[in-house]
């Protein structure tokens, strides 16, 4: 281990965090909680290994997924939650599922857990079943407003991925495309007067980053025909339009785009289809989430070049600790102190406090390798983790920060 970790890990340890990024279930989302709908509500269930509340099951699934890194992290804070001594086995399941259960019978252990544990000072909140909601907890969660439904609502009978179609939801039948921009900036200052503090496109969920320069008229086409006859290619062309619309309302009301990149789809997903996007806006703050996983470099040259884009490591930890460390330590060589920021992106406190442990461990061994090479010193390196984790978001997202 780099001389100074140790000394570094326990300064990140003992800061209030700004969590720029989650998906943190609703409260009554916990009710008669187990292990079992603990690990199907975190990506240990993107493993795609079947799990049954059986014993031959519960073995074949620790024997494929154990060493995972979304398992290994969960596994990490789970034993530091609930005081487990051992990793998890056959045969300390049900004990280990009766104590997350008991435990999530007190209706706010969720949230303590997120303020005591993790100790976030605020969380980025994207409830994409609520867009633009805090959960009905205002103190801790500050929302950020999900835009893909704008994108499928050229007409009333498509949806994104999430179900949403912002005609449906706001009840309204528009076929112009004036109409159309004028609706989704009604809606979206609404919703920033309201608390939102960002706008987030998942659009990679639905289609890819390649968006384009068009124009209204071609826009128009989408939302004059009727749904059986709108073709791909005017239907991309509307999305194009909406976007770049979306880009321009963003930087109009000084709310970052938070845009999904990397995996998922991982279809026209990567960081640098968004280049065109980013170079005509150059007022809208681009916050690029995941690193682009596995096309990290792509966003480390996005914000090399333009002042506009942002890093933020939300997930990668936990996706791949490596990764995230090759990452941190390019963005660290490439980037401004003030572009880099951290997110949990966990539905739950259990799978949210194992996204921070990964964290803590990569920022420590970045900066005191960074340290022990003489790159920075330590009050330099302290300075900057002090960026990603607290400031850079408090000046981002507009969220003052607690003595």
């Amino acid at each position: 281990m780099y001389k100074g970790y140790t000394e570094l890990y326990d300064h990140i340890s003992s800061l209030r965090v700004i969590n720029t990024h989650c998906h943190h279930r609703e409260t009554g989302d916990f009710r008669n909680f187990s292990l079992s709908a603990l690990i199907e509500n975190s990506y240990v269930s993107w493993c795609g290994v079947e799990l049954e509340s059986n014993k031959k099951s519960r073995e074949n699934f620790l024997s494929k997924v154990g060493h995972r890194s979304y398992f290994f992290w969960l596994q990490k804070s789970l034993r530091a939650i609930y005081g487990l001594d051992e990793k998890i086995s056959v045969d300390n399941w049900d004990d280990l599922s009766d104590r997350i259960r008991k435990a999530h019978d007190k209706n706010d252990f969720h949230l303590k857990l997120l303020r005591e544990k993790c100790g976030y000072e605020r969380i980025v909140l994207d409830g994409y079943w609520n867009p633009g909601g805090d959960n009905g907890v205002p103190d801790l969660f500050s929302p950020t407003f999900r835009i893909n439904m704008f994108a499928y609502s050229y007409n009333r009978e498509v949806r994104d991925h999430n179900d949403n179609n912002a005609l449906i939801l706001y009840d309204k039948d528009i076929h112009d495309i004036d109409e159309f921009t004028d609706f989704m900036e009604e809606i979206i200052i609404r919703k920033k007067s309201e608390g939102t503090v960002a706008l987030k496109s998942a659009l990679p969920y639905d289609r890819g980053n390649d968006f384009i320069q068009t124009s209204k008229e071609e826009a128009q086409w989408a939302l004059e025909k009727k749904p059986s006859e709108v073709t791909a290619e005017e239907i991309k062309l509307f999305q194009d339009y909406v976007f770049f619309q979306i880009c321009r309302i963003a930087a109009e009301q000084g709310l970052p785009l938070q845009c999904h990149t990397g995996l998922g789809e991982v279809h026209r997903s990567r960081a640098l289809w968004l280049r065109d996007a980013v170079a005509l806006n150059p007022e809208t703050r681009f916050v690029l989430f995941h690193g682009s996983y596995p096309w990290t470099s792509d966003v480390a040259a996005l914000v090399h070049r333009y002042p506009n884009v942002y890093a933020d490591l939300c997930w990668l930890p936990i996706i791949s600790p490596a990764a995230a460390r090759r990452f941190l330590s390019e963005l660290i060589e490439v980037g401004n102190t003030d572009r880099l920021t951290w997110g949990c992106d966990t539905w739950t406190s259990e799978e949210s406090y194992g996204a921070l442990l990964a964290m803590r461990e990569v920022l420590a061994e970045v900066f005191a390798e960074k340290v022990e090479r003489e790159y920075l010193n330590k009050e330099e390196a302290l300075r900057f983790i002090d960026c990603i984790l607290r400031e850079n978001p408090s000046e981002i997202y507009g969220i003052p920060l607690k003595d």
